[in-house]
């Protein structure tokens, strides 16, 4: 009986004893969530994210649109265009340029200075997520395929200020073209689209089939009362 009291009191007293012990974990957070470091933390580059997103399909474009001092209405467009000619506008978005924020309990009204878009792409098809301070929404583009080996890829225009009532061009999802030459499907090789540019006009001249994500800023209806 003796034995068993002195077993159970050094089984206690072992408990005791590592409890009192353990360690407290003062690793950084992303070493407790990858503790083998399987996916090579210190060597990955937002480069390199963004090129993983890029093989999944996914693009991240984000817009500088400018600054307001007042409030405006704000439209997004999709303008799809085959062989040069505008068939369709479809309007993405319809609000203004304002969005609503609190600080220390206060409620506080400010003016948007940016849009992000991301795309998510599956050959001819690709499917929008708009996003400003103050909304989020989704929508998706359906374009025509005429020869198996076509292809849409997307371009983002490099000047996206605000102008009044002048709608400005953001994204392209456009179409590969056959060159007749050679019987193959090439696309146009600028990256960063601009307005009155050569390549980017190559582009607008030779894709068949393209859309074209575009903003509008114009005045409110209260304020052309006013007027």
């Amino acid at each position: 009986m003796k034995k068993y009291i002195l077993l159970v009191f050094l089984m206690i007293s072992l408990v005791s004893y590592s409890q009192e012990q353990r360690a407290v974990d003062q690793r950084p957070q992303i070493e407790k969530e990858d503790s083998n470091d399987f996916y090579n933390q210190a060597e990955m580059t937002k480069l390199d994210l963004l090129q993983a997103l890029e093989m999944a399909g996914i693009g991240a474009h984000k817009f500088n649109i400018g600054t307001f001092d007042k409030e405006y209405k704000l439209q997004i467009f999709a303008d799809e265009y085959i062989q040069g000619k505008l068939i369709n506008t479809d309007t993405l978005v319809d609000f203004t340029n304002d969005y609503g924020f609190w600080i220390d309990g206060e409620y506080n009204q400010g003016f948007i200075d940016q849009i992000k878009i991301f795309t998510k792409t599956e050959e001819n098809n690709s499917t929008l997520n708009i996003r400003t301070y103050a909304l989020g929404t989704t929508k998706e583009i359906n374009l025509g395929k005429t020869d198996h080996r076509q292809f849409y890829n997307w371009r983002a225009y490099e000047d996206t200020q605000w102008k009044l009532n002048q709608k400005v061009p953001l994204l392209i999802f456009a179409s590969s073209w056959l060159d007749k030459q050679y019987n193959f499907h090439r696309f146009c090789g600028v990256v960063n689209l601009k307005e009155n540019d050569e390549g980017t006009q190559e582009l607008l001249d030779y894709s068949p089939n393209y859309v074209v994500i575009n903003y509008k800023i114009s005045e409110t209806e209260n304020q052309k009362t006013l007027e």
